[in-house]
Formats: C-alpha cells, structure tokens, sequence
C-alpha cells in the first residue's frame, strides 16, 4: 500500500490552525492505469519519432537533388528515378494492408483479391497521379536553377495555395488572422526570391553581360518550376484530402497509396522508357539512388503523420526544415545566408505557425 502527505489543520493551544502533515493511505496505480501510461508514452515516442524522421528527410531530399542536378550536373532520367520511387511504395503499402487490418472498405480474403478490389475501384486517383508527376519534374528543374535553401521556402507557398483551394473547392471560409498569416509569408517569400536573384539584376537587359543574361534565365526558369511546383501542390492536397474524407466510400491512406503508386507506375515507365529507350537507368549513380530512396521515404512520411500527428507537429516539422535546410546549404553547396535571408525565413518561419495557430483564446 502507497503512502501520500496530506497536509492538516489543527488547532494549537493559541486556538490558531497549524498545518501538519498526516499520511493518507493511497491505492496502488491499476494494471489498466499502468497500460494506458505505457501506450501513451509509446505513442509520444512514435509522435516524435515520425516529427524527427519528416524534418530530415525533407531537409536530406532538397539538398540531395541539389546537388545532384546542380553541382553534379547529372543527367539521368527523372522519370527512372520517380519510377523507383512508386515500386518502393507500393510494397510498402501492400504489406501494410496484407497485415495491418485497417478500417476500410475493401473486402476480406487474399491479397489478390483485395489488390484487385483496390485496384478496381483506383479511378480517382488518376488525377494526383497525374499532378505529382508534373510536380516532381518541376521540382527537380526548380533545383537544377535554384539553390536548396530558396527552393524550400519558395515550396511553404504551398500553405497559401492550399489554403485559396480550399475556399474555392471546399467552399470554406478562413479567419482574418489566417489571411494575415498567409499575407506574411508571401512577403518573406518574395524578400528571399529578390534576394537569391542574381546581382546586376537590376540593369537593364541590354547592359547585362552573357554569363549575367543566363544567370537570370536559369533564375526565371527555377522560380517559374517552383511557383508551378507549389500551385499544383495546393490543388492535389485539397483533391486527396476530398478522396480521403469522402462519404461515399471508406479507404485507409495504405489503400489510396497503393491505389496511387500503381497508377503513377502506369504512368511513369513508358516515360522513362521513351527517355531512355536503350539505357533506362543510364546515368545513376549513389546520389540518384539516395535521391530515390529519400523520395520514397517521404511517401511512406506522409501517410504515417496523416495517422499518428496533428497540424501543430507538421508545422514544427515544417519549419525545422526550412532552417535545416538553410543552414546546409549554406554550409555545404555554398548556398546564401545573407541578412536579408536570414530575415526572410524568420518571416516565413513565424507565418506558417500564425496559420496553424487555432486561436482558441481570441
């Protein structure tokens, strides 16, 4: 039996109270107590680990193709290195629905049936696997002409495009304060893009000297891919948010992932295959097969804090990112960390969590 201090008044001979002290007898903590705490710490555990494993393999995934398409300057076909990219996640997301027994839809029997039941019923995920391809070709281009740290806070404008879908497709409404937030960092994106144009810039065409001209091309051409990046990334995110939450018919995330991949290899070989009809996979090397691994990670990511995290750990994985990420770049690929960056990710930084603020003490 478990003993607990329990202060009590008494009174003195003064007629004055005097607290002492008096041990209570205290019921041992139940088996269920006990079990409870245990899932709840493993849980935090699970929560931090996932929290730790996005802000790495966001940072690891921008530098990587940075460095491989702009320093390395390597030539490989996108497509080869997307395709490995879907063959990772749909194993994944086949063994996870063989042997995870998630709510869904999807008849019991054998794996084949239920492949085929998914596979049967996978139309609507056509349209984002036809919009992510389009988003990883422009993101690899954005970073063949962008250094890494630019390019992730370029991509948080996709808080901004989702949230303008999700008003126009999803019919909601946002409060001021998320307007504000939003207001904000598009300004801290365009301080940074301002910043990390090429110097001379600001003469005039015809002044400028061939190497500053392709400078700016090659800066034109990565905006542009990101901005494209970044547009397509608020619109899939509001479509497979709609898919995810329909009514009509239950789906876990393992399922509509595997609905996803299979298309997207649909889509991807005969791509690769008319890029490189003799060679596929000409022109990989360690780095595109990190660029691939990190890629297919990232999928698996996803789908696991759709389950396990909340707005709040995404926004602080998010954000941890972009400083990583900035700070390597700098380090390492010789990438920008002026003032004027520096502010600008501060600015962005501070934007994105106003926006996942709730507000709930207004």
């Amino acid at each position: 039996m478990a003993y607990q201090k329990v202060p009590r008044e008494v009174e003195e001979e003064g007629g004055q109270p005097n607290e002492k002290a008096t041990l209570i007898a205290q019921p041992p903590a139940s088996e269920d107590e006990v079990h409870r705490g245990g899932l709840m710490s493993n849980t935090t555990f699970l929560r931090m680990t996932i929290l730790i494993s996005v802000t790495m393999q966001n940072t690891a995934y921008a530098l990587l193709r940075r460095y491989s398409r702009g320093h390395l300057q390597e030539r490989y076909s996108t497509s080869s290195a997307l395709l490995v990219m879907e063959v990772v996640k749909i194993l994944l997301s086949a063994q996870q629905i063989a042997f995870g027994g998630h709510q869904s839809d999807v008849p019991s029997g054998t794996f084949v049936s239920k492949f085929s039941f998914l596979i049967a019923h996978s139309w609507k995920m056509i349209v984002p696997a036809v919009t992510y391809l389009v988003m990883n070709i422009l993101g690899f281009m954005a970073l063949q002409h962008l250094d890494a740290s630019t390019f992730s806070i370029i991509a948080q404008m996709k808080v901004f495009t989702t949230a303008v879908f999700s008003v126009l497709i999803l019919g909601r409404s946002l409060h001021m304060r998320k307007w504000r937030a939003l207001t904000t960092l598009v300004l801290g994106v365009i301080l940074i893009s301002n910043e990390a144009m090429p110097k001379m810039a600001h003469r005039r065409l015809g002044q400028l000297d061939s190497k500053t001209s392709e400078q700016m091309r090659s800066f034109a051409i990565g905006m542009a891919a990101s901005f494209g990046d970044v547009l397509l990334s608020g619109f899939v995110s509001i479509y497979f948010e709609m898919v995810l939450k329909s009514k009509t018919e239950t789906f876990s995330v393992w399922d509509r992932n595997l609905q996803l991949a299979f298309w997207s290899m649909l889509i991807y070989a005969p791509i690769m295959l008319y890029d490189r009809p003799n060679d596929p996979f000409g022109g990989w090397s360690v780095i595109t097969l990190l660029c691939a691994a990190c890629g297919a990670l990232g999928g698996v990511l996803v789908a696991l804090s759709i389950k396990y995290t909340d707005s709040i750990m995404k926004t602080i994985a998010t954000t941890g990112s972009i400083v990583l990420t900035t700070v390597l770049n700098a380090a390492f690929l010789q990438g920008p960390f002026t003032l004027p960056i520096l502010t600008g990710t501060i600015v962005v930084v501070i934007s994105v969590f106003n926006y996942s603020d709730p507000g709930d003490h207004e």
